[in-house]
């Protein structure tokens, strides 16, 4: 097994927010629709075009496709419950269940401010840990100078 140095540059907390608010927005919604489709008999319904390949939608690849999604989804959850509580209630009900910040607040007992900081700290270790773990580039670092190495 091979170990990677941690990362010793400072994370920015801003844009990582902004990197893991994308990445729920667009990867996990992706695949929790993905995940959710009802299995479908291979002659019920083809939308691929009449000139595709001719397994490219095929029952065994679309369920292997919805077997990856769920995998995935657990996956991601399995990161999220590695955070502490606080962190896993914003993940979970600012990111995933799309609620709004007020929302949040009451969850987790927080002011606009607080959360907004706590939200940071949970999206760098989210991002950190999802890019050690499956290769991601959700953690954003700050430039440093030459100065400074």
């Amino acid at each position: 097994m091979k170990l990677y140095a941690p990362e010793t540059r400072e994370i920015d907390c801003s844009q990582t927010r902004k990197n893991v608010a994308k990445w729920f927005d667009v990867e996990y919604s992706k695949y929790q629709r993905l995940a959710s489709l009802p299995l479908l008999p291979n002659s019920v319904l083809s939308l691929a075009p009449a000139r595709s390949t001719a397994h490219a939608n095929t029952a065994e690849d679309r369920t292997v496709s919805r077997a990856n999604a769920k995998q995935v989804l657990e996956f991601v959850n399995a990161i999220i419950d590695t955070l502490d509580e606080r962190s896993q209630k914003i993940i979970r009900s600012r990111h995933i269940q799309k609620l709004l910040s007020w929302q949040v607040e009451e969850i987790v007992n927080l002011s606009r401010p607080q959360l907004y900081v706590q939200d940071c700290k949970a999206c760098a270790q989210f991002a950190q840990t999802m890019d050690m773990t499956a290769g991601t580039n959700l953690a954003a670092y700050k430039e440093t100078s030459d100065n400074e190495r």
